[in-house]
């Protein structure tokens, strides 16, 4: 069994770039675009035409010369394609020999030589946390937003945190959008009592008292509403009625509501990999003991199709924070050397909690329950269910930005 825990690093390394980077960045942010390297594995350089501040200025044109354009409609790359981008909208892509420096269109443009290099969408984890373990680290969400951007991450989803703190957060996303990615904001923690994580968790005990709530939140201008481990199907039932009537998403990291009962009540997203295998274990005490080749591991994935919830597996949180985190090709990898050291104290000191939990198991039992979480994914994935690239980010050994690549890596790992 060869489990791909040695890493490469996320490209381009943070640790490399600095501000003027990032402000580079903006104009293709701006667009919803992202660079990447070509087939040598060069970081894409975002520098103007003269390498002038003044080229800087997100209102100037720019023009993408020559780069492979990622087509998603086709799902196949363009060769030798220009992209024109203007205040902050993409405003023509066309072939090179069309689109190009001597262009009228792109009269006055600076121009970005795209040569070996690749341009695609904008970047979205789908599962972060912008005040959760961030609080537990004294620090501020602002302070890890640059790290998404500098790796192509436009937008983040929160899928829990601290209510009024988040959009404090997303105020300062939208003030500084030079080094910030869209932040799209959720409620704090549906749960049981006491709440499972007191800093983001909120405890409605029954369906009387989750219009209000759900209320308040829509008030607070939230996109989502997150089901969390403790509440069960009575009040979660509630809480997706009434957010749908508020035109929110309603997701679920599931324990005491099964996740089948959920997705059939209008469940919009199943958030982790583990909320639906720890309903197929064979010995409920021991999570190791997953089934994929029983019938309720059929029936559930077909009722999860045909309802048309989405998954968001988050793999890195589990090769990162559950599984291998007391590993020195996890804990010691590269992508973590740019982190702030408060950030990386509080994943050194959860890390020795969790070796005594998930850790606990030898290697090859977790190894081989990773194996069962990629096959999951991939059973998934062949029943037509949508799946969502999240993280889980700043969870422990998952960098902010830098993770969302090896998501994908997982992904494609997991057959997709």
């Amino acid at each position: 069994m060869t489990l791909p825990r040695r890493l490469a690093p996320a490209q381009p390394p943070v640790a490399a770039m600095d501000r003027r980077d990032f402000v580079r960045g903006a104009a293709l942010t701006g667009a919803g675009i992202a660079f990447g390297c070509g087939g040598e594995g060069r970081p894409a350089t975002r520098a103007s035409a003269t390498g002038d501040a003044a080229d800087e200025v997100p209102d100037r044109a720019l023009l993408i010369d020559r780069a492979s354009v990622f087509d998603v409609r086709s799902g196949a790359m363009r060769p030798d394609t220009s992209i024109l981008v203007r205040a902050g909208r993409i405003e023509a892509v066309a072939p090179a020999g069309e689109l190009n420096a001597d262009s009228d269109a792109a009269a006055g443009a600076a121009r970005i030589d795209g040569t070996g290099l690749f341009v695609l969408p904008g970047l979205i984890d789908a599962h972060v946390h912008v005040t959760h373990i961030l609080y537990q680290s004294h620090m501020t969400g602002d302070e890890v937003l640059p790290f998404y951007l500098g790796h192509g991450v436009t937008s983040i989803r929160s899928t829990g945190d601290n209510v009024p703190a988040q959009r404090l957060i997303e105020r300062y996303a939208d003030d500084h959008p030079d080094i910030s990615p869209n932040v799209f904001r959720c409620s704090f923690l549906i749960d049981g009592n006491p709440p499972w994580h007191p800093d983001v968790g909120w405890y409605l005990a029954t369906p009387a008292d989750v219009d209000p709530f759900v209320a308040d939140m829509a008030a607070w201008g939230v996109k989502t509403l997150k089901i969390y481990v403790g509440t069960g199907r009575e009040v979660g039932r509630r809480v997706i009625e009434a957010g749908h009537e508020h035109g929110l998403v309603v997701s679920g990291h599931l324990l005491d509501y099964h996740t089948a009962d959920a997705v059939r009540d209008g469940l919009d997203c199943v958030e982790h990999i583990y909320t639906v295998s720890n309903f197929l274990l064979d010995d409920p005490d021991d999570r190791h003991s997953i089934n994929l080749d029983s019938d309720e591991a059929r029936r559930l994935i077909d009722v999860i199709a045909e309802h048309g919830a989405r998954v968001d597996p988050t793999l890195m949180v589990f090769w990162g924070t559950l599984l291998f985190m007391d590993l020195p090709e996890v804990y010691g990898h590269p992508d973590h050397d740019p982190m702030p050291a408060r950030l990386k104290a509080f994943w050194d000191k959860d890390r020795e909690r969790r070796s005594l939990d998930w850790g606990a198991a030898p290697v090859s039992v977790r190894e081989g329950t990773w194996e069962k979480y990629l096959r999951l994914t991939s059973m998934l994935h062949e029943a037509g269910v949508q799946l969502l690239v999240g993280t889980d980010a700043p969870e422990p050994q998952v960098a902010p930005g830098a993770s969302l690549h090896h998501e994908m890596e997982f992904l494609v790992e997991a057959g997709m």
